[in-house]
């Protein structure tokens, strides 16, 4: 009986387990159609969640667009700062004082006050898994993952191993690379979206690629 019992208890905890899953994707950069690729892929692994590494802002034409794919997307998905959005709402905030002013700037990147709270709700600097750190630009590798600073998180531009750091994998995006590369297990999904390049993300546990072209 009771070795019924543990064999019953173990069939059911390894049913329990839950297997960590995820797509890591790189910088929009305004870019919707891209986007959409990315997201259409993405629906072939309906268990994964989205983390979106930030720089949704310049370079493309599209940026309402892809901000009301974002905001479409399921609550469970993950959205991170990235230096441009940091920028730009410390531009709105400087500038935009009064009404005239804060439309102004507004009208110029042809999005609305739901926009802008919306970034300020849902947007985060990190996100950390059983498996993996998530930021906009990776980190400073002198500190550890819990002693990084904002800065560090938008604009670090370290680009080497990090298994001095963390055993966890480091996903980023922010550093263009032609496509995406990985240095031990510290991985850049910047493939130059907006810049006549194209979108990348990461899969895992896969630790598969896949782009918008």
């Amino acid at each position: 009986m009771l070795k019924e019992l543990n064999n019953t208890q173990e069939i059911y905890e390894k049913k329990s387990e839950k297997v960590e899953k995820w797509i890591a994707i790189g910088d929009i950069h305004a870019s919707i159609k891209p986007l959409k690729v990315i997201l259409d892929k993405a629906k072939e692994f309906k268990d994964h969640q989205l983390i979106f590494l930030g720089d949704y802002f310049d370079y493309g034409e599209n940026l309402p667009e892809v901000l009301d794919a974002l905001i479409e997307k399921d609550s469970e998905s993950v959205y991170l700062y990235g230096n441009h959005e940091v920028e730009f709402l410390n531009f709105l905030k400087k500038y935009g004082k009064s009404d005239f002013d804060r439309n102004k700037i507004l009208n110029h990147f042809r999005i609305s006050e739901d926009h802008v709270c919306w970034l300020k709700k849902n947007l985060k600097y990190f996100h950390e898994t059983d498996s993996a750190f998530f930021s906009h630009a990776g980190i400073d590798d002198q500190y550890g993952l819990n002693r990084q600073s904002k800065h560090s998180l938008l604009y670090s531009s370290y680009r080497g191993d990090l298994s001095h750091v963390t055993y966890k994998f480091v996903i980023q995006g922010h550093i263009p690379v032609k496509k995406v590369r990985h240095v031990g297990m510290h991985w850049f999904l910047d493939s130059k979206c907006g810049l006549g390049g194209k979108l990348s993300a990461l899969l895992y546990p896969e630790l598969k690629v896949i782009t918008s072209n």
